[in-house]
């Protein structure tokens, strides 16, 4: 008996010193593979867990806690058990010694049922709370930040991540939050937050609303922004479109380019112009395109929706309702003619457009210029190689890139104007010696003179007809100040008498 006392303690006393030396885990593990309870060819958990990749580990984890919930369902479960049972307990002691079993179920009926209203009660009261709860995070983080900006609009709000290198290497400033472009835009937050949002029926518009006639017939609506959407959309302007060079065949709103400027980049008396025009060019540039260009910049998709909710508007209609004007939806969010953002922003996603169309027109012998939606092609080779042109192919080119930059062709004003027709660019006469205007703008000018002139003789020459006579002969100096002198110093001499 004594040997094996002595044997047992020896075998304790080793134990205890390789559990010392080992560790607890390792040595019962090395005694589990002794004793056949774990493969000696298969890794410990710790050697697992040692060379184990990133996507094991996650795996490892995603397994750990799905095992923790269910050892805590588990746990609910028996918790629910024992209460039942004890409930189980009261019930058997408390009707044990009576036989009137539909007292025993009336009485259970009561006590599920006020247990019921009672576990119902509590729910909505924590319901109620949890809402309140909610209803208070969300107001106090509507306070603090822009969270909403019209339905339809607002899918972009929850990107914040903006591209600070792509930003700084355009030379554009770093907007990371609402408040920043407050700042920026040199408005206070709340008028930012005014103008950013979008209702479809509204008491108060940003725009004042007007038409213009057309010179070809019909009415071009234009929406003239009021004060503070103008100082927001002139800041953006100068703060952020500016910076960007566009295409050198675009001389649309550009300082230093007009009609003029795309007249005399064609050649004189070309043997074929062809003059396109794209349908509904402003409209077409939707919220969506414009918050794609600024994303495009390197802004978040927070800071693009809010600048294109300032940069963009929708047509309204006016209509009376019990005594008051409200002005209802009639379009989606598109860009408006009349803000001074807008003709830099088409420039800027017409970059593409110029580039392909410069390249396809320089293929086929052309010369090519864009004003606004005014597109012209004048063909530069002669008369021997006008028979080599096939210009319907051409053509069907020009559309086809149209309609892939998200343009559309209108087909109605696309005109063919060879040297024996009036060949005009926007306005301008080309076909001559040097470049004009329409003969009857000088018949109309002239007119005009004649007309002060006999008025002068007997009565004061009205302001409106001054006005009118001086605002042509602006617009002739602008086009050939050289080539109309004579009517313009008979102008001048009515103007400033």
């Amino acid at each position: 008996m004594m040997d094996n006392y002595e044997t047992v303690q020896n075998t304790q006393a080793e134990y205890r010193e390789r559990v010392n030396h080992m560790g607890k885990k390792e040595f019962t593990l090395l005694k589990m593979q002794e004793y056949g309870f774990w493969p000696k060819d298969l890794p410990t958990p710790y050697e697992r867990q040692d060379n184990e990749t990133p996507e094991q580990y996650e795996d490892r984890q995603k397994l750990l806690k799905e095992y923790n919930k269910i050892i805590n369902e588990i746990g609910e479960l028996y918790k629910e058990k024992d209460e039942i049972n004890i409930k189980l307990r009261q019930m058997k002691k408390e009707y044990d010694e009576t036989w009137d079993y539909e007292k025993i179920r009336l009485d259970v009926a009561q006590k599920i049922m006020k247990e019921s209203i009672a576990r119902r009660a509590e729910r909505k009261k924590q319901r109620e709370l949890e809402k309140r709860q909610r209803s208070e995070a969300w107001e106090k983080k509507k306070a603090d930040k822009i969270v909403f900006i019209g339905k339809g609009y607002s899918s972009l709000l929850h990107d914040m991540e903006c591209d600070d290198e792509k930003l700084l290497s355009l030379g554009l400033p770093i907007i990371k939050t609402d408040k920043n472009l407050a700042e920026l835009l040199g408005i206070e937050y709340k008028q930012l937050r005014f103008l950013v949002y979008h209702r479809d029926v509204v008491y108060v518009d940003h725009y004042n609303r007007y038409t213009v006639p057309k010179k070809k017939g019909g009415l071009r609506n234009i929406a003239a922004p009021k004060s503070t959407m103008k100082t927001a959309q002139k800041k953006i302007l100068e703060e952020i479109l500016s910076k960007f060079s566009v295409s050198n065949h675009a001389h649309g709103f550009l300082k230093g380019k007009s009609v003029v400027s795309a007249a005399q980049s064609h050649a004189k008396q070309p043997e074929l112009l062809i003059n396109m025009d794209l349908e509904d060019f402003f409209p077409t540039i939707t919220f969506e395109r414009v918050r794609g260009m600024f994303k495009a910049f390197g802004y978040s998709g927070y800071i693009a929706s809010l600048l294109a909710m300032i940069c963009t508007y929708c047509e309204r209609m006016p209509i009376e309702v019990r005594g008051k004007i409200k002005y209802v939806k009639t379009s989606h969010r598109i860009l408006p003619q009349g803000s001074p953002a807008s003709p830099m922003i088409t420039n800027i996603l017409c970059v593409k457009l110029d580039k392909r169309l410069s390249g396809l027109a320089s293929k086929f012998d052309f010369d090519y210029t864009r004003y606004a939606d005014d597109m012209s092609f004048s063909f530069k080779a002669n008369i021997d190689d006008m028979e080599n042109l096939n210009s319907g192919k051409f053509c069907g080119l020009v559309s086809k890139i149209v309609n892939e930059e998200g343009f559309k062709i209108n087909k109605t004003k696309t005109r063919f104007l060879r040297k024996n027709n009036r060949q005009c660019i926007t306005g301008i006469v080309i076909n001559n010696e040097q470049i004009g205007v329409p003969k009857k703008w000088i018949k109309r000018l002239r007119a005009a003179i004649y007309n002060a002139n006999k008025l002068k003789k007997t009565e004061k020459v009205p302001a409106k007809v001054i006005n009118e006579i001086s605002g042509m002969t602006a617009w002739i100096k602008s086009v050939n100040a050289e080539r109309y002198k004579d009517i313009i110093d008979d102008a001048m001499k009515i103007i400033n008498n």
